[in-house]
């Protein structure tokens, strides 16, 4: 709101007319229009949304990321447990432990029965 003051000019100093009666002042308030009104509407209107689909904007980067940071877990948690199941399945191959398991079965190693198979075409 806007307020407007009117006031008469004061005599000068020292001039040798009658005293004018005191100041009159004026008051006029000022309203906004309709035009302005809807104008200012509207804008708070637009900031408002603006506002809030920055703030869901955030919250779903949010989500994503939280939901980004889980599955890097489980996919850390996999992979240690790859690294477990080579390192059992190097253990379980092993030259010794496949001899040890024969001699268990009452197999025997005779060399009569292994051939070495060549590869063909050496120069």
């Amino acid at each position: 709101m806007a307020v407007e003051h009117y006031q008469q000019p004061l005599s000068q100093p020292g001039s040798h007319r009658e005293q004018q009666p005191a100041t009159k002042r004026k008051r006029r308030v000022v309203g906004l229009g309709k035009i302005e009104t809807l104008t200012y509407l509207v804008l708070f209107v637009l900031i408002a949304t603006v506002a809030i689909y920055v703030l869901s904007l955030k919250m779903e980067a949010h989500t994503v990321q939280t939901q980004i940071t889980q599955i890097e877990s489980e996919t850390a948690i996999k992979e240690g447990e790859i690294s477990e199941l080579k390192t059992e399945v190097t253990d379980l191959s092993s030259y010794d432990r496949i001899y040890e398991k024969a001699n268990e079965l009452g197999l025997d190693l005779d060399n009569g029965n292994v051939k070495v198979a060549e590869k063909y075409g050496k120069n």
